[in-house]
């Protein structure tokens, strides 16, 4: 580890970094769809496969339950996702995606795929590995950290700064 907090500021600069270009390089291909990135990440976890309900993707998305409504509403209104009953419990509702939605998120995954790839290209395969997995650890870390501070504060976050 590198003293003084070098360390940490090198991680939290990359990470910026890398977060400013996947959003440039993705603003466009999701701006063809009318959709944003945060939307895009709500349509991948309706696309799952498991019954999307409105507490388990505020959950996954780390963002507040109005928030998510609201995201889910502005999906619905522009036809990618439509609310479902629950057969069994009538006041329960969960989303999935239309025909249409499904199309869109297919179309944009396999463009942001195709991009990937050819970052990728440029980083030796042994490197790329160790990146993960190293990537996975701290996602999980930080994960659990956030779930911590949720118990601490006995609510749910708003999402990470």
């Amino acid at each position: 580890m590198e003293k003084n907090g070098t360390f940490e500021q090198r991680l939290m600069q990359n990470m910026y970094r890398v977060a400013r270009c996947r959003q440039a390089m993705f603003q466009d291909l999701l701006a063809d769809y009318g959709v944003t990135l945060q939307q895009f990440h709500l349509l991948l976890h309706i696309r799952s496969g498991k019954r999307a309900k409105v507490t388990d993707l505020s959950g996954e998305m780390l963002v507040s339950m109005p928030t998510t409504s609201r995201m889910i509403g502005t999906l619905c209104d522009l036809g990618l996702a439509s609310r479902k009953k629950e057969s069994k419990d009538r006041r329960s509702t969960y989303l999935e995606l239309t025909s249409r939605g499904e199309k869109v998120v297919g179309q944009i995954h396999k463009k942001q795929l195709e991009m990937l790839s050819r970052i990728l290209e440029k980083v030796p395969a042994g490197d790329m590995e160790a990146f993960l997995k190293t990537m996975e650890s701290i996602a999980d870390a930080w994960m659990a950290l956030l779930r911590e501070e949720e118990t601490k504060t006995g609510g749910a976050s708003g999402g990470p700064a």
